[in-house]
Parts: structure tokens; C-alpha cells; sequence
């Protein structure tokens, strides 16, 4: 069976937020596959999952596994989707499977892993025969090779807007009206939706928030009933120059994508928005949204995106002549500004178009672009470059009518961002755009003995504070840059594998003018050991990153580090079989113990076998208290600390190989989850 979803609609809102319920009953497998791919087709990327995740531990078939890594892509799960992807080509000795390393380098990409997705590109076009892979690879190349010479932007601070936007779902379009309002779309949801006839209403409506008098933005409220229609999904909303017209978009959901999508128009009457009305000279069977006003050829314009027939691919970008209150037909942009892939989210300002696209070459996935009317066509796109941009998907790009504030909407991970369903890169926030008219930026280069040195990573923090600020890591090149403020005193930490971390300590105390902060840090490397460590059979292989919660066997995320190497592990020796163990301090009833850690076990080894790894090939053992590694046995007073030695997760080989390498680095232990 070969199964390859390469469908991706990009919708103003996150697809997948919505779950359909399944029936609970014994399945055949070709229920299960036939189910998986009903819910794949109506964009139900979650349920697809689940039940392509059921057939595969049945039959351990390759392309669903590539099939579930292809659904986490399109979640923008994109850690999971690497794992996936990295396991079938690890496995693959008769390169039956060469295509999915594009995949695997965009998974890559996609989280600024951007050394590894070179490599992974490289190779790809050097063995794919097809042409047309070979120019997406080249593509995504060619987004890689141009980080150098893109715009760092110092100028623009971005900031996570506060909680009265954002919430954990997926917020869109953001559009300030004249009076310092800002407009925007959201699901505003805690959880995933799901569809068994008591979700209620699920929509993403339009809310508005006022300015504070303390610069932020008061708690949101949805607009009236005659513009967010009950069933449908809105967005996508823009103003005229004038305040007297505010487009947004009305799409008709169909699980979780868009049978219909229509632009709709409402006039300012007084202080109120009046009844909206399709234009339908730019509606019709396709689907058409994310309008905005502007110029062209010295006429005012609305553009938009749309799928209609006769373009270049995916979403477009059109426009259509405004004459009072008509609208013409549609013209599309062309192919300067379009591609075969998807054109989204047109803003136009003082001759410039700007603009997000997924066929430009990109520093991740969708970026924000820019491009110039110099009277007769437009300009080749620009890429906005760092700031606007991330490994991420990045759109929306708006500025205010001066031109030192805006917004852009984005995936990008925050310390202030709400996980999803445990998915950091999920779904869209709003995020805040200033630009400062004093920059004051720091200049790190980092370097070794021996000259520039990659791969490093800076944290920056104001002195007094314990969360960093800023923290970048640079896989091809040595340069990091800051933006600071002035009159702060700063830290920053420089880290790298094998060397020493350095600090920085710095001011900006009396600064009145632009200025640079320039530091060298000379990283000095750590004497050479060996990474790895060799452990024979039955010797126990403590995991040191798995606990649980009190009473929970319930694997926590940070358990997942150790467990996705102990995956690597299994793929490197597929003879192995291990005992998996868990153990409980003394602390409790013995029996209890005895249980509560088998359970533990248990848990473990189930996440193991839902990635795929052949159940006969573990065998559970919890031991309780029953093999303590000190003196804390019952009666004996003991800190936490000691307590904490014997509360631990073990594996051993147990038939296989008689001796295997472990990298000491992949099981370094870290602080416990609270």
C-alpha cells in the first residue's frame, strides 16, 4: 500500500483543532485503514493518527509510519515527524524510501535545525530522480543558503502578545482600526473540539480589543451576531484607509477544512459595523479570503487570495479595481509575485506589497515577503528576513499608518506561548511588532582557537532576572545579534557542546545615540572524552530523565528524551531485547510499591510499542523498593535527594548482543519535573 498525503491547506486557522468521535469497538485492520484514511481526507489530521498508529502495530508497515509522520508534518508537530521520518530512512538498506529525506530535512528546517537540513537536502539531490522533488529540494536549499544575506532587522522588538489575544488555540489576521482597536480572529479554545453532537459552537469568530492606558490591550469581546454567523469561520478581517469599510473573510467549515470561502463587506454606520454583504463579483465556487484595500496603477484596489481556476498554483493572489462601491473582475498578480505553491495574507502600504508565501525560498516554512510597484510591475520579492521571519510559519505581516508598529502572526516557540496538546508548534499567536527609533543591538561573534566557531548558543538576561530575554542558537555562522535597552545592565551566557561555557557581562548606561555592543567570546574546548560508554548484558542502563508524578504512572514530556533515544537504541541493535524496570523508594506500603512501579513499567513500554517498537522485544519488571541503591530502607531518615537516587528507570539487555555503545550525552540526566 503506498500512502502519501500532499494535501496542505493553509487556512486562517490552525486545521486540526477539531476532533470527530470515533466509535469504540473492535476493528479489523482494514476498518482501521479505511477509517484513518476517511479522517486524513477530512483533514481530521488527530484521529488519522490514531487509528493509521492502531494498524501499524498490527502489521509494522513502513509507509504508515511514514503515513503518521506525513499527518504530524501537516499538525506542524515537526519533532514527532522528524523522529518518524528518521526511523523508516535508518531502516531503509534498500533505499526503497529515498523520497521522504525531503521530508525529513523540511521537518528539520522547520525547527532551525538548519545544519542538518543541509546535509539531509544535499544528499537528497544528489540521488532523487525526480525532477520536480529536485527543484522543491533546491528550494528549500536555497531558503538555507540565503540566512547570511537576509535583513537581521535589529530595529523591529517582537514581542508575544499578552493573554488577553492569545489564547492556546490559533489567533489570525490582525488588524488595528483608527481609534487604536485591534481586530483579529481566534478559536479562543483551551482544548481540541470534539465532534459528538455536544461541541456546541466551535467557530472562530472576530473579537476587538481597546488600547490601555497602559499601552496593552483590555480583555477581548467578540463581535455582534450579524458578523460572526453562527456555523461559519471568520477571519481574514482588513479596513478601508478611511474606517469606513471593514472586509472580512465567511468560510463554510467541512470537518477541518473549507467547503466555501466568501469576502464579505460591512459599512461603518455611526459607531457600529452595518449588516455585511457578499461581494460576489470575487465570490463564486472557489474560495477567496484575506482582503485588503490598496492601490495599483493609481487606482484603488482590494486584494486578496483565492484558489480559483487559472492560476499559478494553490492560493494566489488577485485584485479587483474598486470604482465607489463596484468592484471588477479579478486579475491575478502574476507570476512574479505568485508561485505553484501558496500566496496568503496581502498587505499594501505606500507602494509596497507585502505579502507571506510557502514557494518563495523561505527560512522555514511560510515567510513574510515583500514587494515594490516601481510604476509598471512589481519588484522581485524580498524576503523580510530575521524577526519577520522564523524556521517557522510566519504571516500576516501588517504595520500601522506610521510605520513603527505592527504585527505579525506566527507558530514560532515562546517562553509566554500555551501548548496544544503537548504540540508547542501547533497553532498561530499574534505577535507584536515595534520598531525603536534608538537601537542599541549587541554583536556576538563566538570563536574557538582556531577561528569562527557554529553551532554555539547565547542566552541573553537582564542582570537580576532568572528568565533569559532573548536566546538564539546559530547552526551556520558565529554572529549573534541582540536588541537591547537602554540604560540595563545584561549577562549573556555562551554555550557549545564540547566547550566550556563564557560569559559577558555588559551595560548600556548613558547611551543616547544608535550603538553597537560588540563582543568576542573565545570558547576554550573541554579535554576529549569519550562520548560513549560500553554496557554488557544484564548490566542495568539507568534512564535518568523519567519520573512520574506522585502516584501516576503517566509519562511526562521531558520522559520522552531518554525514551526517543532508548527508540534509537532498539533500531541501532534490532536483536536487542531489554528488560525495561522501574523502582520506588521505601517510602509507602511494599506491595503497593510493587504495583504502582510495574505500572510505571507498563507505561513505558506502551509509549515505546505506539512508536513502533515490536512489544515481544521488552519485558516489564517492577521491582518496588525491593532493589534500593543506599540505606533508605524503612525507619531510615532520609532527604529527598536520597529518596529521589532510588525512584529510577533501568533497562538491560537480556538476549542480543552481548555488549552495546551508549552515548553518555543522550542520557545526561537533568532537574526532575515538579
Amino acid at each position: 500500500m503506498t500512502l502519501r498525503f500532499i494535501i496542505f491547506l493553509c487556512s486562517m486557522f490552525l486545521l486540526s483543532v477539531v476532533s470527530y468521535a470515533q466509535p469504540v469497538t473492535a476493528t479489523s485492520y482494514e476498518t482501521m485503514i479505511e477509517t484513518a484514511e476517511t479522517a486524513a481526507a477530512n483533514y481530521d489530521y488527530q484521529n488519522a493518527i490514531e487509528w493509521f498508529d492502531k494498524a501499524y502495530k498490527e502489521s509494522k508497515d513502513p509507509y504508515l509510519q511514514i503515513a503518521i509522520s506525513d499527518l504530524y508534518m501537516l499538525l506542524r508537530d515537526y519533532p514527532k515527524a522528524e523522529r518518524g521520518y528518521d526511523r523508516i530512512l535508518k531502516k531503509d538498506r534498500t533505499e526503497e524510501f529515498t523520497d521522504i529525506k525531503l521530508d525529513y530535512a523540511r521537518s528539520l528546517k522547520f525547527q532551525g535545525k538548519y545544519k542538518l537540513a543541509l546535509d539531509a537536502l544535499n544528499e537528497f539531490i544528489s540521488i532523487i530522480d525526480s525532477d520536480s522533488l529536485r527543484n522543491e529540494a533546491k528550494l528549500e536549499l536555497k531558503g538555507i543558503l540565503g540566512l547570511e544575506k537576509y535583513p537581521e532587522n535589529i530595529e523591529a522588538a517582537v514581542s508575544f502578545a499578552n493573554e488577553s489575544i492569545n489564547s492556546p488555540s490559533a489567533e489570525s489576521a490582525p488588524a488595528m482600526y483608527s481609534d487604536g482597536t485591534l481586530y483579529f480572529s481566534s478559536l479562543n479554545s483551551k482544548t481540541t473540539t470534539v465532534i459528538d453532537g455536544q461541541e456546541g459552537d466551535y467557530h472562530a469568530k472576530l473579537y476587538n480589543a481597546a488600547r490601555t492606558p497602559q499601552g496593552d490591550f483590555a480583555k477581548a469581546t467578540a463581535l455582534e451576531e450579524s458578523i460572526n454567523r453562527v456555523e461559519y469561520h471568520i477571519g481574514g478581517v482588513s479596513f478601508s484607509a478611511d474606517g469606513q469599510r471593514m472586509y472580512f473573510t465567511r468560510a463554510k467549515p467541512l470537518n477541518n477544512g473549507l467547503s466555501t470561502s466568501e469576502i464579505f463587506l460591512s459599512n461603518r454606520v455611526g459607531d457600529k459595523w452595518g449588516t455585511p454583504y457578499a461581494l460576489d463579483v470575487v465570490n463564486s465556487e472557489f474560495r477567496s479570503r484575506h482582503p485588503y484595500e490598496g492601490e495599483l496603477f493609481g487606482t484603488k484596489v482590494l486584494y486578496y487570495v483565492s484558489d480559483m481556476p487559472g492560476g499559478l498554483g494553490g492560493y494566489d493572489i488577485y485584485y479587483s479595481p474598486i470604482t465607489g462601491d463596484k468592484y471588477g473582475n479579478p486579475i491575478n498578480l502574476g507570476p512574479i509575485i505568485n508561485t505553484s505553491k501558496n500566496e496568503e495574507s496581502p498587505f499594501y502600504k505606500d507602494g509596497t506589497l507585502y505579502f507571506s508565501s510557502a514557494g518563495h525560498p523561505s527560512m522555514g516554512g511560510m515567510d513574510n515577503f515583500f514587494s515594490s510597484w516601481n510604476g509598471s510591475k512589481w519588484e522581485e520579492p524580498t524576503n523580510m528576513g530575521y524577526n519577520y521571519n522564523s524556521s517557522y510559519d510566519d504571516t500576516f505581516l501588517r504595520f500601522n499608518a506610521s510605520g513603527n508598529a505592527g504585527f505579525v502572526v506566527s507558530n514560532r516557540i515562546h517562553k509566554d506561548k500555551k501548548n496544544f496538546k503537548g504540540n508547542e508548534t501547533c497553532c498561530d499567536d499574534i505577535y507584536l511588532i515595534q520598531i525603536r527609533d534608538l537601537v542599541i543591538d549587541l554583536q556576538t561573534l563566538v570563536t574557538n582557537d582556531k577561528g569562527p566557531l557554529e553551532g554555539a548558543t547565547v542566552e541573553l538576561f537582564e542582570k537580576g532576572k532568572k528568565v533569559p530575554t532573548d536566546s538564539k542558537t546559530n547552526f551556520t555562522s558565529n554572529n549573534f545579534g541582540f536588541l537591547l535597552d537602554a540604560d540595563k545592565s545584561y549577562i549573556a551566557y555562551v554555550t557549545r557542546e564540547g566547550y566550556y561555557p563564557d560569559t559577558i557581562t555588559f551595560n548600556t548606561n548613558g547611551i543616547f545615540d544608535d550603538y553597537t555592543v560588540k563582543k568576542t567570546v573565545v570558547l576554550k574546548p573541554k579535554p576529549f572524552e569519550s562520548d560513549t560508554e560500553t554496557y554488557a548484558i544484564n548490566e542495568p542502563i539507568r534512564l535518568n530523565n523519567i519520573y512520574y508524578d506522585l502516584d501516576d504512572d503517566k509519562i511526562l514530556p521531558a520522559a520522552e528524551k531518554d525514551l526517543t533515544y532508548l527508540i534509537e537504541l532498539m533500531d541501532q541493535y534490532p536483536d536487542m531485547v531489554i528488560e525495561l524496570s522501574s523502582h520506588t523508594d521505601s517510602r509507602g506500603v511494599g506491595a503497593y510499591n510493587q504495583k504502582l512501579s510495574q505500572r510505571r513499567a507498563d507505561s513505558a513500554k506502551k509509549w515505546l510499542v505506539a512508536e513502533g517498537i515490536q512489544g515481544d522485544r521488552i519485558k516489564t519488571v517492577g521491582y518496588g523498593e525491593k532493589q534500593l541503591l543506599n540505606r533508605c530502607k524503612d525507619g531510615v531518615r532520609c532527604s529527598e535527594d536520597e529518596h529521589q537516587l532510588n525512584r529510577r528507570t533501568e533497562f538491560k539487555i537480556v538476549a542480543g548482543p552481548q555488549t552495546i555503545q551508549v552515548k553518555k550525552s543522550r542520557l545526561k540526566s537533568e532537574e526532575p519535573a515538579k
